[in-house]
C-alpha cells in the first residue's frame, strides 16, 4: 500500500507540474512569449521583446502581456490608473489574442479608444486591455 500511495503522490506531483508548464507548451506552440508582473517597476525592468510601454501608468499592478515573437502582435492587460500621455481616437485593430479576457464579439468592441503611442488601449470591467497590430511587415511597437 505504501508503494502505491508513493505512485499516487509522485502522479499528482507531475500533473500539478504540468498544468504550471501547459501555458509554457501552449505560448512556444502559438509562436509567442507571455510575461506577468506585479508592479509597473518589475515591468519596466523585466519586459521581454521590446522595450516596456512608456504609457504604462506608475500604479499598475497584475500586468499581463503576450506578444507574437517577432512582436508584430501584442496584448497587455492591467490594472490601475488610466495610461499617461493618450489621446482619445478611432479604433482600427482587434486584440489578436483573447486570452486577458475583452470582448466576446466584435460588435462589443468601442469604435473609440485611448490611442496611447502604438498601442489601442479600453478600460474594461477588470481593468485595463491594450493591443498593438503591426499595419505593415516588421513593425514594432514603439514605446
Amino acid at each position: 500500500m505504501t508503494k502505491h500511495r508513493a505512485f499516487l503522490a509522485a502522479a499528482a506531483a507531475a500533473a500539478v507540474a504540468g498544468l504550471t508548464a501547459c501555458s509554457g507548451i501552449s505560448d512556444a506552440f502559438e509562436r509567442v512569449h507571455s510575461e506577468s508582473f506585479e508592479t509597473r517597476a518589475d515591468a519596466a525592468s523585466g519586459w521581454v521583446g521590446v522595450a516596456a510601454p512608456t504609457w504604462l501608468p506608475d500604479d499598475a499592478t497584475q500586468i499581463r502581456s503576450t506578444a507574437t515573437l517577432d512582436e508584430t502582435h501584442a496584448v497587455i492587460a492591467f490594472r490601475g490608473g488610466e495610461p499617461g500621455g493618450c489621446t482619445l481616437g478611432e479604433r482600427t485593430s482587434l486584440p489578436f489574442d483573447g486570452r486577458y479576457g475583452g470582448f466576446a464579439e466584435g460588435s462589443e468592441l468601442p469604435d473609440e479608444v485611448l490611442r496611447c503611442g502604438s498601442y489601442e488601449v479600453h478600460e474594461t470591467t477588470d481593468g485595463w486591455l491594450a493591443w498593438f497590430t503591426a499595419t505593415e511587415p516588421g513593425e514594432t511597437p514603439a514605446p
